[in-house]
């Protein structure tokens, strides 16, 4: 069941198909450290074979699996894909496994689900170490064995989101990641669901597809080989008669090459082609969105000092954010909403090129946080109900996005009132309250009925998700002994039902992932959703943190090509800083301290480097949050044979230069080049060849600054 084939046999690599870009482009090229050879692969083993254990009656599956009856339909893809479903049945207890999966052969990647299913009338016995991946492998040369991860949301450390994470594994080694970290019954971090195992000449790249507590153990043993496992952690339980619970899935990219970078864009062109989420065929990027959840605080400022508050918002810290220091708190920003103030703002939103408006928290009955549970918004705040804010938006062409967060339910809320039953609780949950249990089927439909008309009423174009309690508490202790798993595994699948019931009935709805550190950047969610305008919640207090951003974009970008954050600034430090495919800004667009021409010019850049941050990646510095260093990374498009650096200098940095090595590009080849540090100064352009800017110099005379690269490959003669 376990044992494969060694990651020493070469594997090809035939040209990449046409991946439908959102910008219909054409086949992209290869990638750097392009692999040879027609050898079996890792890939085509896992995609022929079994590459999943459990426990079944206290017996491991690959002593009974060759026992039951087996069926296995494969059916040939568009795009040299291959798809496959392979189902195992015991005759004597009525259980179904069923394993549904997908070989890339053009990206050497595989993915796949399993479903267990109880179609006998009685409970089955105790189905238990459920793992979704469990597969060996040896690897080979004689140099380290490195595992790269990355952190995820740290809580109390929010400056250090999403950190790279690299180890040697030494003999014998065992790394274990989940992803929510548990102390003392609190959450207190976790990991990113990714992982890149490289040895001397190539690696292997996995995901794990699962919003709630995955974990991923990887083992070497006295010699050079691995072991891998993942899964939905503590699965101990017997199913019910029609039961059926599913795993995680599982993604795997294989690799070739000495550059853990080849990998990471074989990755992301697999992504861009198979999974981000569509409509009308184009992929659904993160929106340019105006929010009002912070112009509270910003006028606030203003009153209190008299001064510019995109000047002393960087002074701030934010303990500052707070009545006691005569600043408005994000809370009390957050429940300032109402009718005629958002209407107000909708309306006087520039015309600089923003695509959507935004309302967050704090227009349902009870406010921001405690009324979470209340489903109809403060008849006191909007005696007309939402409909004019979405009227109003689509008249100034805006689409229009609304924060929910039907994951949790406070007391007392009406939800709590009239479907008890429907909540999970704890001992010590607290005042924040419960958690909403889409494991239930009849509380699923209400939910989704409910959300499914308050999209047509109020002409909901973007539905935004939140959820702001670690629901791992109200799993367990749900669960009964010979039940450990099941709640979680039937809320998961039923949030994702929610969700795909929502888009199918409203083909054109987005859905943005509010919260990271929560629901997490896995790939089923992936499928469902745009990323999210708040990767991290380092900047939803207001401040600006231009340093963090810069390093989450370094690091997530190797695994996850739809990213946004809020934009608290508007210099270029600041805006190239955040800005990825989309950005929320959060300041008062009403307001005379807003540069407006700035702000259109910001926008239009932004929008014209759009296409290229669904291309290939490359960062240019270590990626880290020096304020001492410089930061920087390419996005290139090889199809359109063009692409753009941005290199920062950030405010401690005391040398003014960097010489940046340009990747991926045609030493003998002209390249038409572009140098601006700000919007308003006339572009230097030159012409330069791939070798040079395969070294390029870049100086900046004052910190923090940035300068924006762009090139294009000349046509020859």
């Amino acid at each position: 069941m376990k044992t494969g084939p060694t990651s020493a046999q070469a594997f090809a690599l035939p040209a990449l198909l046409a991946a439908a870009l959102a910008f219909s482009v054409p086949a992209l090229q290869a990638v750097e450290g392009r692999p040879s050879g027609e050898s079996p692969s890792l890939i085509t083993w896992a995609f022929q074979t079994e590459p999943f254990s459990f426990v079944y009656e206290g017996k491991p599956a690959r002593e009974f699996l060759p026992g039951w009856t087996r069926r296995q339909v494969t059916t040939a893809l568009a795009g040299n894909r291959e798809h496959r479903i392979l189902s195992y049945f015991d005759p004597r207890t009525g259980l179904e496994v069923t394993e549904e999966g997908t070989l890339y052969r053009d990206f050497q990647a595989v993915d796949w689900v399993l479903r267990l299913s109880n179609s006998s009338s009685a409970d089955t016995p105790i189905l238990e170490r459920l793992r979704a991946l469990d597969m060996n492998l040896d690897t080979p040369g004689t140099g380290d064995i490195v595992l790269h991860q990355a952190s995820g949301s740290e809580i109390s450390h929010l400056a250090e989101d999403f950190l790279p994470m690299e180890d040697k594994v030494p003999p014998n080694g065992v790394f274990h990641t989940v992803h929510y970290e548990m102390k003392d019954g609190k959450h207190v971090g976790g990991q990113l669901p990714y992982f890149d195992l490289q040895w001397s000449d190539g690696g292997l790249i996995g995901a794990v597809g699962w919003s709630g507590q995955w974990e991923i153990q990887i083992n070497r043993d006295s010699g050079r080989k691995i072991s891998l496992q993942a899964g939905q952690q503590d699965v101990h339980l017997k199913l019910h008669p029609g039961e059926s619970i599913r795993t995680p899935s599982i993604l795997l990219v294989q690799w070739a090459g000495h550059e853990r970078i080849t990998g990471h864009n074989l990755l992301r062109r697999l992504l861009v082609a198979y999974y981000l989420p569509r409509i009308e065929g184009k992929v659904a990027t993160p929106p340019v969105a105006a929010t009002t959840a912070y112009v509270h605080i910003f006028d606030g400022i203003a009153r209190k000092t008299g001064k510019n508050p995109l000047e002393v918002l960087p002074t701030l810290h934010q303990e500052d954010l707070s009545p006691a220091h005569g600043f408005p708190s994000p809370d009390d920003a957050l429940n300032a909403v109402n009718e005629q103030n958002q209407l107000d703002y909708i309306h006087k939103i520039p015309q600089v090129g923003f695509e959507a408006y935004w309302m967050d928290a704090g227009w349902f009955e009870g406010g921001w946080p405690f009324g979470v549970g209340n489903s109809e918004p403060d008849p006191k705040k909007f005696p007309h109900g939402l409909k004019p804010l979405g009227e109003a938006a689509h008249q100034q062409g805006l689409k229009f996005l609304l924060w929910f967060e039907p994951e949790r339910v406070s007391p007392r809320t009406l939800v709590e009132k009239q479907h008890p039953n429907w909540i999970l609780h704890t001992q010590n949950e607290g005042k924040w309250g419960g958690r909403f249990n889409f494991g239930n089927p009849q509380a699923r439909q209400w939910i989704t009925n409910l959300l499914s008309t308050h999209i047509d009423d109020w002409g909901i174009d973007i539905y935004r998700n939140d959820n702001n309690i670690c629901p791992l508490p109200f799993w367990r202790a749900t669960d009964s002994l010979d039940r450990q798993g099941a709640t979680e595994n039937h809320d998961i699948e039923g949030l994702y039902a929610m969700w795909d019931d929502l888009l199918k009935t409203h083909p054109k709805l987005e859905i943005d992932n509010a919260n990271w550190r929560i629901t997490g950047p896995d790939i089923e969610s992936m499928k469902r959703t745009i990323g999210s305008l708040t990767r991290s919640e380092i900047t939803s207090g207001g401040l600006p943190h231009p340093v963090s951003d810069q390093a989450q974009t370094a690091e997530l970008s190797l695994w996850i090509p739809l990213h946004a954050n809020l934009l608290h600034g508007l210099t270029p430090y600041s805006f190239r800083s955040t800005s990825t495919t989309g950005v929320g800004i959060g300041l008062d667009l009403r307001s005379g301290y807003i540069p407006r021409d700035q702000l259109r010019k910001a926008i239009e850049q932004l929008k014209d480097l759009r296409p290229f941050w669904l291309g290939d990646y490359y960062p240019l510095s270590p990626i880290n949050f020096n304020e001492n260093a410089w930061c920087g990374w390419q996005f290139d498009r090889p199809d359109l044979q063009a692409g753009f650096a941005l290199l920062f200098r950030r405010d401690k940095a005391e040398e003014a230069v960097i010489h940046a090595a340009l990747r991926a590009l045609v030493p003998q080849a002209r390249y038409e080049v572009t140098f601006s540090k700000t919007y308003g100064e006339k572009e230097r352009r030159v012409v330069m060849t791939g070798a040079e800017l395969g070294k390029l110099r870049v100086e900046l005379n004052s910190a923090p600054g940035v300068m924006l690269v762009r090139f294009r490959k000349m046509k020859s003669g």
